[in-house]
């Protein structure tokens, strides 16, 4: 386990961030072994991109106070999240990532050895095995949460009852997190969208174009898991749900762009872009021209 600890350590103190132009590092790091099977750590960044190698513990993230957009490839598979506060993520051991987060975060991480859910699975047989984890990014489940933000509470102190304490902890968090993805491991086909849902969607979006709503948001709205939703949206459209409310959102731009005089900071703002930087960025990697030059071509 220490061995474990160590490498979860080099990556929690972010040894292997690749800086790039928009990064910015912007507090400490605070590393501690919380009990033999989790290591704790917290720290606040930037925009970031990192690369980091397979990992022999399991990491379990919770921002606790995070705005922006995750894109992480994990083994060779590329996810997106929408990173909120108290949204989580877990990547299963063994799995080399590679990040690329745009916003701001600060993350409470725990790296835990595989041996905790080995015992809890003894114990409750009832709970499946630990073959059902994978790697899951920006969901909500608010007991996990509360069981993260307590096991960074726990007394850290090297006394019989601080070492009791965090056991505990420790063994309730492994519990929840196996129910978790026994529970909510996808089978077979996703259910699909009704035509009826996404005009629904679609409605939604349109209307609150210039408010900051997530993958979360819009699963609420049909009242679906957002993990769920999101397969079920690709199913139905194919593509994801952050793509399409990109393009939604592109499109009412352009229209702006088209028929008004207004700056491109006021268009960004009306149609949901956080910052006119942010929207040219944007703008510019899917459309493959700048806000500008695209208004000059559409009027001349």
């Amino acid at each position: 386990m220490k061995q474990a600890l160590r490498a979860t350590e080099r990556m929690l103190q972010g040894e292997d961030l690749l800086d790039y132009a928009e990064n910015h590092h912007e507090g400490g790091h605070v590393i501690r072994p919380d009990s033999d099977d989790i290591a704790c750590a917290h720290f606040t960044l930037g925009s970031h991109r990192s690369q980091i190698d397979a990992a022999t513990v399991h990491a379990l993230i919770l921002s606790t106070a995070a705005k922006g957009r995750l894109q992480p490839e994990v083994a060779g598979q590329t996810h997106e999240a929408d990173i909120r506060s108290g949204t989580l993520s877990f990547v299963p051991a063994g799995n080399a990532q590679n990040y690329d987060y745009t916003g701001t975060l600060t993350n409470t991480v725990l790296g835990i050895d595989y041996a905790l859910f080995s015992r809890v699975v003894e114990i409750y047989p009832c709970l499946g095995t630990t073959g059902a984890f994978e790697p899951r990014f920006g969901w909500i489940r608010p007991a996990v949460q509360a069981l993260v933000e307590e096991q960074h509470r726990v007394p850290h102190r090297d006394t019989t009852g601080s070492r009791v304490l965090a056991e505990a902890v420790a063994l309730r968090l492994a519990y929840e997190l196996l129910s978790v993805f026994n529970a909510q491991k996808p089978a077979g086909a996703p259910l699909p969208l009704s035509q009826a849902e996404i005009t629904r969607l679609t409605d939604f979006i349109d209307a609150e174009m210039e408010q900051d709503f997530d993958l979360t948001d819009l699963a609420r709205l049909l009242d679906r898991d957002p993990f769920g939703f999101s397969r079920s949206f690709k199913a139905a459209t194919g593509e994801s749900p952050h793509h399409y409310v990109i393009q939604r959102r592109i499109a009412r731009f352009k229209h702006l762009l088209r028929t008004t005089a207004d700056s491109l900071a006021d268009i960004s703002y009306a149609t949901g872009f956080a910052s006119q930087p942010h929207m040219t960025a944007t703008f510019t990697k899917h459309v493959g021209t700048s806000p500008g030059k695209w208004r000059k071509a559409a009027r001349t």
